[in-house]
């Protein structure tokens, strides 16, 4: 009797220590699941942090930062659901808050240099990815999406063409034309689509024939006087 009384008991402590070992073993899955979830999170808020860090000085709109800054809102918020204790998410959340509404206009510097272009153009192109992909957890709709996209494709053009046409008509004034001509080809292509439908690309366009002409002009004179001087 002794015996089977001992085995019962051995034998329900076993069950139990495994039942144990069950219970902490599904804890410890669901706080390592939990944990990867909470960096996957704060990864993707440092990479949105990144993105607005290199707005500065450039012309990005202000909603777009805004968007962003959303965006980051509604992703601690979402970590504090999942994570309550989560160490600092109060402070956390109430700086992206507050940052919501400390968003500056946007830079009205249009005309960049070569390497602040390149930033931009990067820059920009990353943001309409975000949006064309919906990759961003806070709520877009698709007038909000659209207009935003195409604001940020009119302010790579429009910082395009001053660029191009300064680096354009330095070049006409060192006698370098045929440079200059690949510049004026670049901006008719660029301008060309946005001239149908927005009066201030039409006006660049013009101004970007007319300078083309120029450097037609000064091409045909060029090749005249190589002719002449062979002869």
């Amino acid at each position: 009797m002794e015996q089977t009384t001992l085995f019962i008991v051995v034998g329900g402590l076993l069950v139990l220590t495994l039942v144990l070992a069950s219970i902490i073993q599904r804890y410890n899955d669901f706080v390592e699941e939990r944990n990867q979830k909470v960096q996957r999170i704060l990864n993707r808020v440092t990479e949105i942090e990144a993105l607005i860090g290199r707005m500065p000085g450039l012309p990005i709109p202000a909603e777009a930062e805004t968007l962003l800054r959303r965006d980051i809102h509604a992703r601690l918020l979402a970590l504090q659901k999942m994570h309550p204790k989560y160490e600092g998410i109060g402070q956390m959340i109430q700086t992206a808050e507050q940052a919501i509404g400390q968003v500056k206009p946007e830079s009205e510097e249009r005309l960049l240099e070569t390497a602040r272009l390149e930033q931009f153009s990067r820059l920009s192109n990353e943001i309409s990815w975000l949006l064309k992909e919906e990759r961003l957890l806070t709520p877009v709709s698709d007038s909000v999406r659209e207009q935003l996209m195409t604001k940020l494709e009119f302010r790579r053009v429009e910082t395009a063409y001053h660029h191009h046409i300064r680096q354009a008509e330095r070049l006409i004034k060192g006698q370098q034309l045929h440079q200059a001509q690949w510049y004026c080809s670049q901006m008719k292509t660029l301008l060309e689509p946005w001239s149908h439908t927005n009066k201030q690309a039409a006006g660049w366009y013009q101004e970007v024939l007319k300078l083309c002409k120029r450097v037609s002009s000064g091409l045909k004179g060029e090749a005249q006087s190589k002719g002449s001087s062979s002869n």
